[in-house]
C-alpha cells in the first residue's frame, strides 16, 4: 500500500514538472503571431498548424460547453454527498476521507486558474467579445481531466454494477467530449490542451497518492 503512495506521488511529480517545463518553452520556443487573433504564442507553427487544420466549430463548442455542465454538476454532487455525509454522522471530520482529498485537489486547480489569469503565457487563437484572453492552461480541459479522474477513483469505491459502469462512462465521455471541443471548437492552441492534460493528470495522481495513503491509514488502524 505505502509503495502505491510512493509510485503514485512520484508520476504526479514528473506530471507536474512536465507541464512547468511546457509552460517555460512557451515563453521561449517558436515565439510569433498566430491565429486571428494575432497574439504571440509559443511553439507557433505548430499550434498555427493544427488551428487551421481544425478551423472552427461552433457546434463542437457548444457540445462542449453543456458537457462542461455535466462535469460542474458532477462536482457539486460529491460536494453534495460529503455534506451530507457530515450532517449524518455528525461530525464535519466525519465524511468520506477521499471526499476531503477530492477538495484538496479542487484547491490545486483553482490555485492554478488564478496563477495563470494573472501570468499571461498563452492568449487565445480567437479573440474573447473583442479582446485578447489568457489561454494556457485550458481551464475546462484542467477541470474535465482532474473531475472524471478523481471521479471515477470515488465512485470506483463507493457504487457496484450496473450504477458504477454507468456513472463513470457517463462521466469520462463528458470530460473526453469537453476536451476534444475546445480544441475543435477554435478557442484553444493545441498546447493548451496539452497543458490542461498534464495539470489535470497531476492533480487526478496527487489524489490517488492521497488516497492510497488514506487507505494505509485506516488498515494500520483496524
Amino acid at each position: 500500500m505505502k509503495k502505491s503512495v510512493y509510485i503514485y506521488g512520484g508520476i504526479a511529480a514528473v506530471l507536474l514538472v512536465l507541464f512547468v517545463l511546457l509552460a517555460v518553452l512557451l515563453t521561449c520556443v517558436d515565439v510569433r503571431s498566430a491565429g486571428d487573433s494575432q497574439a504571440e504564442v509559443g511553439f507557433a507553427t505548430l499550434n498555427e498548424a493544427v488551428f487551421d487544420a481544425l478551423g472552427q466549430s461552433e457546434a463542437a463548442l457548444t457540445l462542449s460547453k453543456l458537457c462542461g455542465i455535466v462535469i460542474i454538476a458532477a462536482v457539486g454532487a460529491f460536494g453534495v454527498t460529503g455534506l451530507v455525509q457530515v450532517i449524518r454522522r455528525k461530525g464535519i471530520l466525519r465524511a468520506d476521507a477521499e471526499l476531503y482529498a477530492m477538495l484538496g485537489g479542487l484547491v490545486l486547480l483553482a490555485a492554478a486558474y488564478v496563477l495563470f489569469e494573472v501570468v499571461v503565457i498563452n492568449c487565445r487563437p480567437v479573440l474573447d467579445e473583442g479582446e485578447l484572453a489568457a489561454s494556457f492552461p485550458s481551464s475546462h480541459t484542467m477541470l474535465a481531466i482532474s473531475a472524471a479522474g478523481m471521479g471515477t477513483a470515488y465512485l470506483i469505491k463507493v457504487l457496484k454494477g450496473a450504477w458504477r459502469i454507468a456513472s463513470c462512462v457517463a462521466l469520462n465521455a463528458a470530460a473526453a467530449i469537453t476536451v476534444a471541443g475546445r480544441l475543435l471548437g477554435g478557442v484553444h492552441w493545441l498546447t493548451d490542451i496539452v497543458g490542461g492534460c498534464l495539470y489535470g493528470l497531476f492533480i487526478v495522481f496527487c489524489y490517488l497518492a492521497a488516497c492510497r495513503a488514506i487507505e494505509s491509514i485506516r488498515t494500520r488502524n483496524q
